[in-house]
């Protein structure tokens, strides 16, 4: 009466063998396997319960007494182990991390759908109903294949699979019937078999395996093309990449006569502006008070502790949805220098961690992947506060949303909503890359860059880091096309006066047009009563560390956020001897002098191998020259062109039409002024790409 059990065991012992000798897979996959094991298996047993002593029925020599609906509980063990061990052996036996569908098999899905479904109609119109069944599952398994967009059924290895699923079946089903612990009705069968297996149970197990396989595939977001939910959700926004500014291909590309343009401020706003315009003609000079280029995108040489060293101005993700930003660097030929970065990582302070890796990227599904991610409970957003205020996240409206909040603090809505602990982490992770307290962020801003980042595109949080330091990859190559391009480059070079009423001059100097590129504060001092609304944002540090041997430990990706006890937000493991400590917004009651010691001692609790006694040198950076994005601001924030011709601003402090934050906001504004000065010249302007102006769920 165990046998049937035993056959069970047998079958899971590759994978308790395996979670003992080589745990990597359980540690990724154990998850989303399970999660697809119970997805597949319930319309098979469902299915089991209906038909149970009617198309066949278990020998009771051989299963325990114990039933549920008719079935043994040795069939649910069944249902649980197949398709779990089918998983197993998809991802390790056929490596399908790197598996992808080749076009001449796009057809097989569909083929597969139409030939079990006339097949099946077939088999049910002669009284065939377990043939019919088992046809009609094979079609099901490839509807879902295509309507998930996974395209296992279009892969190459996924024909391999189905053969290995088939092999399997001969063994196990093979004993099953030869014993026999299952027996059959024929007249709902055809009269073929492969020893004592039904002709049908192939299609039952491959069908069982097939399904298994494709909602593994997409609970790892190995999507291929788009699932039905995912192309309602891009129609919805009308594409996730919309054209703001089309260049007119009639318009010429060079100035008939020249006109000098000076930018004031060298950084990623100024930079682009600088080399677009150059483009065109202009005359170009370029105003920088720094004695290196790029701004807070920079990297230059110090001598800390009598060596020469490298000092960044920071980690810079290169998010995928920077259309314009990732565009320029293409162009450019700037873009050679990045290298992917596999995972966006958060610590907890409780040591819990949060990564999004392999998690959906359509918005609004991949915020239920979160839920799948254990980031939240659905009890704990189904309560209709919290739900209604986190509903905001999908509602951005440029006109609505900062009429609504931009005067209400992230703290304070955060505790109005309830936001569980778990999400407010993820919430407050974020919030400080802006550079500012929960108590002083405003909520319209956050809503922007959720919406920005993560939630009104499909390419995700994943992004690329440089490979070298920014001077090497980005601003020594792009000072060397500026320079051949005509522009003149002015480093150490601090504009202290600048004149726009009657002609424009800059410290004496006339020009036809200004770009004003500087960051707000300088940009207050130079044109004063203009801008007085804005403020820079809060002190922040940046404290890179030498060590005279490697961190050790687990490798960490390129960035780590974390939850902040006092100080520490991130840290980004720069090489195996470099290390850097960010804190992005330090609290007001933190001494300049006590920053390094409470950025260490909370790094040793992220990571308790840290010894401090390896660190050879420190460097540290305290600013407060970032753009505040604090409470009642956008209402202040000034466009690109303003009211005096010839006169235009950039910089990620300038409003921008659409949502568009940090260094793509920056580098777009530059853009967006290079075409104001174009179009007032009469020459070509530049593409400007943009993300959804709306939310999903914006009204009206």
């Amino acid at each position: 009466m165990y046998e049937y059990l035993l056959v069970d065991l047998v079958m899971i012992a590759p994978l308790v063998l395996v979670g003992l000798f080589r745990p990597q897979w359980f540690q990724g996959g154990l998850k989303p396997g399970i999660k697809a094991t119970i997805s597949a298996s319930i319309p098979f047993i469902v299915w089991d319960a209906l038909v149970v002593n009617r198309h066949w029925w278990f020998n009771p020599a051989y299963v325990m007494p114990l039933r549920i609906f008719g079935l043994p509980v040795e069939e649910y063990l069944f249902f649980c182990i197949v398709p779990l061990a089918c998983i197993f052996t998809w991802e390790l036996a056929f490596a399908a991390k790197r598996e992808r569908p080749v076009k001449w098999l796009s057809f097989a899905p569909w083929l597969v759908m139409a030939v079990t479904a006339a097949l099946g109609a077939w088999a049910w119109s002669t009284g065939r109903e377990y043939t019919a069944f088992s046809l009609w599952s094979v079609g099901f398994s490839a509807l879902m294949d295509v309507f998930a967009g996974t395209r296992v059924y279009s892969m190459v290895k996924g024909w391999a699979y189905l053969v290995t699923v088939g092999a399997l079946t001969t063994v196990f089903n093979g004993y099953l019937t030869g014993r026999p612990i299952v027996q059959y009705d024929e007249r709902f069968q055809l009269p073929f078999r492969v020893i004592t297996i039904p002709i049908e149970d192939y299609g039952f197990g491959i069908a069982l395996a097939m399904l298994a396989a494709s909602l593994y595939q997409a609970n790892r977001a190995r999507r291929f093309a788009p699932s039905l939910f995912t192309w309602l959700i891009e129609k919805r926004f009308g594409g996730y990449r919309h054209e703001v500014e089309v260049p007119n291909p009639s318009a010429p590309e060079k100035l008939a006569a020249p006109e000098r343009v000076a930018v004031i401020g060298g950084g990623l706003a100024g930079l682009t502006a600088a080399e677009l315009l150059s483009r065109r003609g202009f005359e170009v000079t370029v105003f920088e008070k720094n004695t290196y280029l790029g701004g807070k995108l920079s990297s230059w040489k110090e001598d800390v502790d009598g060596k020469s060293r490298d000092i960044e101005h920071g980690f810079h993700a290169f998010f995928h949805h920077y259309y314009n930003f990732n565009h320029w660097l293409a162009e450019t030929g700037l873009s050679k220098a990045l290298e992917p970065v596999g995972d966006y990582l958060v610590i907890g302070a409780d040591g819990r961690r949060y990564s999004f890796q392999e998690v959906e990227n359509t918005p609004l599904l991949n915020l239920i992947a979160l839920y799948g991610k254990g980031l939240f409970r659905m009890v704990d957003v189904a309560n209709p506060t919290t739900g209604q205020a986190l509903q905001k996240f999908l509602e951005w409206d440029d006109q609505k949303i900062p009429a609504q909040l931009d005067e209400v603090s992230f703290a304070e809505y955060a505790k109005k909503a309830r936001i569980p602990k778990s999400l407010m982490v993820i919430f407050t992770a974020f919030a400080r890359a802006f550079f500012a307290h929960e108590d002083r962020l405003s909520m319209s801003e956050l809503v922007k860059s959720f919406h920005f980042y993560y939630l009104s595109h499909d390419r995700g949080l994943s992004f690329d880091r440089l490979t070298s330091t920014v001077e090497e990859a980005v601003m020594g190559p792009l000072a060397t096309r500026l320079r051949a391009q005509g522009v003149t480059i002015r480093t150490g070079a601090a504009v202290k006066s600048l004149k726009v009423e009657g002609g424009f001059e800059v410290d004496g100097e006339r020009f036809d047009s200004v770009v004003l590129a500087a960051n707000v504060t300088a940009a207050k001092a130079l044109l004063p009563g203009r801008f007085d609304a804005l403020t820079a944002g809060q002190r922040y540090a940046v404290l890179r560390l030498w060590l005279s041997k490697p961190l050790g430990g687990e490798k960490m990706p390129a960035f780590v956020a974390t939850e902040r006890v006092r100080a520490l937000d991130a840290f980004c493991p720069v090489s195996d001897e470099v290390l850097e400590l960010h804190s992005y917004a330090l609290p007001d009651d933190l001494s300049d002098a006590d920053v390094t010691r409470v950025l260490e001692e909370e790094f040793k609790r992220y990571v308790p191998h840290f010894d401090a006694s390896s660190i050879t040198s420190r460097h540290l950076q305290l600013r407060d020259d970032f753009t505040a994005f604090h409470l009642g601001l956008a209402k202040h924030r000034p466009s690109v062109e303003t009211n005096v011709p010839g006169l235009v601003l950039a910089g990620d402090w300038v409003g921008l039409p659409f949502p568009s934050m940090l260094m793509e906001g920056a580098h777009t504004s530059g853009v967006m002024a290079a075409n104001v000065l174009c179009k007032r010249a009469g020459v070509r302007t530049f593409p400007v790409w943009s993300v959804p102006k709306r939310g999903l769920l914006a009204r009206g």
